[in-house]
């Protein structure tokens, strides 16, 4: 993905952050919520481009055996 697809759709992505939880923000400063905004849109930016990754696979409890 090159980087103008990449900063148009953390930039809508930003956006449509900004309008729903603007209202529930209103105790942060405008650089807080900046902040907030800018690491929210990355890690919906981040969820678009790669949905699909793997669960580590479940690991049962090991016993080692030991020697008699």
């Amino acid at each position: 993905m090159d980087d103008r697809r990449q900063s148009e759709a953390i930039a809508a992505a930003r956006r449509e952050i900004a309008r729903r939880i603007a209202r529930f923000c209103t105790t942060l400063s405008p650089e807080e919520f900046d902040r907030l905004l800018d690491r929210m849109a990355h890690v919906q930016w981040k969820y678009e481009v790669f949905p699909h990754i793997a669960e580590p696979p479940q690991v049962g409890r090991m016993t080692r055996e030991m020697p008699d």
